[in-house]
């Protein structure tokens, strides 16, 4: 592991990882079998040995951070496409846990395939770089919104976060293509679920955003980005 260690250098590179291997890069690491997760299984827990990353080849997987009382902060989601498990593999422990939200299917990537995947290719260590950056500067936001940003703020920024990363266009607005629970969205923002169940029936009435018969949320992104930035300005 101490070899792999000074390769992959800082723990920001270790973050860009997640975002590095999508499209081409992905098809080409991850063609082998994959593993089914039920909604609710875990795929790795806190403490852990960190020997790959993993593709979502289908669903969505949460990466969380959980307290030893149980307390649970949603860090990120991870829908089909996207690589999860890069955080912390540079002290091979893993330092958060990941489970599925809804059936889903891994794929494990070794991650001495990924390092030596960026050693022949410039084009994607060109693409680490960047994301290095991008993931600094979301955990740098995350960080502040805790901070300082009242819980209706956090709640309509999650919100729109999830419009444009899950999010299909349709007449009316944006649908969130995932059904994500208030209990879920309490974790992300780090609020209790009551609190959260409150702000989304007065976004609802409000017209910013509005449910589905399958419990879907589509949001007016105009509407709510305009509550946003009107709270974020006073």
């Amino acid at each position: 592991m101490t070899a792999r260690l000074s390769e992959q250098g800082t723990h920001a590179s270790c973050l860009a990882l997640s975002r590095v291997f999508r499209g081409r890069l992905c098809e080409q690491l991850a063609g082998g079998s994959g593993r089914s997760l039920k909604a609710g299984e875990l795929l790795y827990t806190m403490g852990q040995s960190a020997e790959s990353v993993y593709l979502v080849r289908r669903g969505l997987v949460k990466t969380s951070l959980v307290s030893p009382g149980g307390q649970q902060v949603t860090l990120h989601l991870y829908p089909s496409g996207e690589i999860l498990g890069e955080l912390c593999v540079c002290t091979g422990e893993r330092r958060e846990q990941a489970m599925a939200l809804e059936p889903s299917e891994v794929v494990e990537i070794p991650l001495v395939t990924l390092l030596r995947r960026i050693r022949q290719d410039p084009e994607a260590a060109l693409d680490f770089t960047r994301a290095v950056c991008e993931h600094l500067a979301a955990a740098h936001e995350g960080l502040r919104s805790l901070t300082f940003d009242p819980v209706s703020e956090r709640l309509g920024r999650a919100l729109l976060i999830l419009a444009d990363r899950l999010g299909e266009t349709e007449a009316g607005g944006v649908r969130i293509g995932h059904h994500i629970t208030q209990e879920e969205l309490a974790h992300m923002i780090g609020a209790r679920r009551e609190v959260v169940s409150g702000l989304l029936n007065r976004f609802r009435a409000e017209g910013m955003i509005s449910y589905t018969r399958r419990g879907l949320i589509q949001v007016d992104r105009g509407a709510l980005q305009a509550f946003v930035d009107s709270i974020s300005g006073s």
